[in-house]
């Protein structure tokens, strides 16, 4: 039986918070893990046409809404010219390193949108492994993938995210 959005972010908060903090750990978001799921929560509570049947069906949906707020954020930093400091821009062998600016969040989120444009199961691999940070087990459990797949499709991301973005392999 599929679980509402409020069983199953209560069900998860663990994971939540968990999640949050490795994503927080490589963004200059200007708040904490706690407000990060916080946010998340008030978002989108009270939606009565979010069902889930999976733990990983939530926590895939939680990754696109948690880049959403990411990128909200990020855009109501530049719209208040405030000044970052330049990191560059990578993306690593493994998870990537997107740096913290504002500029560079936004610049992610429009390319994975247009790799959403090109392949769906790409562009939530992608958000799993980068806004997330999940290892390739945890993606594949919540995708219900193959392991093998969720490499082939990281590789694939990685490469469009690459070009798009226009970053040295």
């Amino acid at each position: 039986m599929a679980q509402g959005f409020e069983e199953r972010f209560s069900a998860s908060y663990a994971d939540i918070l968990k999640l949050a903090r490795a994503r927080l750990s490589r963004e200059r978001a200007p708040v904490s893990t706690v407000t990060l799921a916080h946010e998340l929560y008030l978002n989108l509570r009270g939606r009565q046409d979010l069902q889930f049947p999976t733990p990983g069906a939530f926590m895939a949906y939680a990754s696109r809404a948690m880049r959403s707020l990411l990128v909200d954020m990020a855009r109501e930093r530049m719209a208040q010219k405030r000044s970052a400091e330049l990191m560059p821009l990578t993306l690593g062998a493994d998870v990537p390193d997107l740096g913290g600016t504002p500029e560079q969040l936004v610049a992610l989120d429009e390319a994975l949108t247009r790799l959403g444009n090109v392949d769906a199961r790409l562009v939530r691999v992608a958000e799993l492994r980068v806004i997330m940070g999940l290892e390739v087990t945890e993606i594949a459990a919540a995708l219900e993938i193959s392991e093998p797949t969720v490499k082939r499709d990281w590789q694939r991301a990685k490469a469009f995210l690459h070009e798009a973005l226009g970053v040295p392999p």
